[in-house]
């Protein structure tokens, strides 16, 4: 009997001893919550700055590069462009000039050839410059028209 009373007194005494080392080791962690929080807060809040400040220069430069790319199509598109008309122009200039000559087995290359040599005195040359190219200008004046009036998407 002796043994028990003795056995609940030293389990009620080393649990109170181990209740008060628990308090005072979560007192202790209590207190470097306290002292360490705003340290912590400091550190987290200057690398979200950081962050920040990199996320903004990566999405900076991105644009740059997104912009870059842009013109480059623009300028190469334009060139593309621009290349053509003068290749188009330059064929076209090559093409108002007719020279006869024998055909693959038809009468019809013989005979313009005929009315051309016929026609020589006339000098209708210049006119007909004149007026090719004036078709070449309405030509490439309403190829620019429509494709200035088609829309992205279709309408």
């Amino acid at each position: 009997m002796y043994m028990f009373v003795l056995g609940g007194i030293l389990t009620d005494a080393f649990g109170r001893l181990f209740d008060v080392i628990w308090g005072g080791i979560k007192w202790i962690g209590r207190l470097l919550k306290k002292l360490f929080q705003g340290l912590v807060d400091l550190f987290v809040g200057f690398f979200e700055v950081i962050y920040a400040l990199i996320d903004g220069l990566l999405y900076f430069l991105y644009k740059i590069g997104v912009l870059a790319v842009k013109l480059f199509l623009l300028f190469f598109e334009l060139a593309k462009m621009i290349v053509s008309l003068f290749v188009g122009f330059a064929r076209t200039l090559a093409s108002l000039v007719y020279i006869p000559r024998s055909g693959s087995g038809n009468g019809y290359s013989e005979m313009l050839g005929k009315i051309f040599t016929a026609m020589q005195p006339l000098k209708l040359e210049p006119i007909a410059y004149i007026l090719l190219f004036i078709l070449w200008m309405f030509t490439a004046v309403a190829a620019i028209k429509l494709l200035s009036s088609i829309r992205i998407g279709g309408e």
